[in-house]
């Protein structure tokens, strides 16, 4: 049986989520065992609103693998979870396709999220 500290521990990477900010569209990748609550951390510290695109749950062991894919898109040269908006073409067709492109707007800039 696991200790509370444990089991907290293990439940902290359990989702996958990618949640993109507003005004720039950038993007950070990364896992949480709460998303939504990931997502209100985040916020405090953003001065644009941020909005979950993607959560899978149970997939948080893809996040290191993410990041490599998507390196070259990386916001800062070698570290950081945060990437360019352009890299959402190249992520795997499987995570792609959790997009749901016909009731999101994200990729027109001029009309994010009033």
């Amino acid at each position: 049986m696991l200790t509370r500290p444990q089991q907290k521990r293990a439940r902290r990477g359990q989702d996958l989520y990618f949640i993109q900010m507003a005004m720039t569209g950038d993007i950070k990748i990364g896992r949480s065992g709460d998303v939504e609550a990931r997502l209100r951390e985040l916020q405090v510290g953003s001065p644009h609103k941020l909005r979950i695109i993607i959560h899978l749950p149970n997939q948080g062991h893809l996040e290191r693998q993410m990041h490599q894919h998507l390196d070259r898109h990386r916001l800062r040269v070698g570290k950081g979870e945060w990437f360019r908006e352009e890299c959402l073409p190249d992520l795997p067709i499987p995570i792609y396709e959790e997009l749901d492109l016909e009731s999101i707007d994200w990729w027109k800039r001029g009309n994010r999220w009033r």
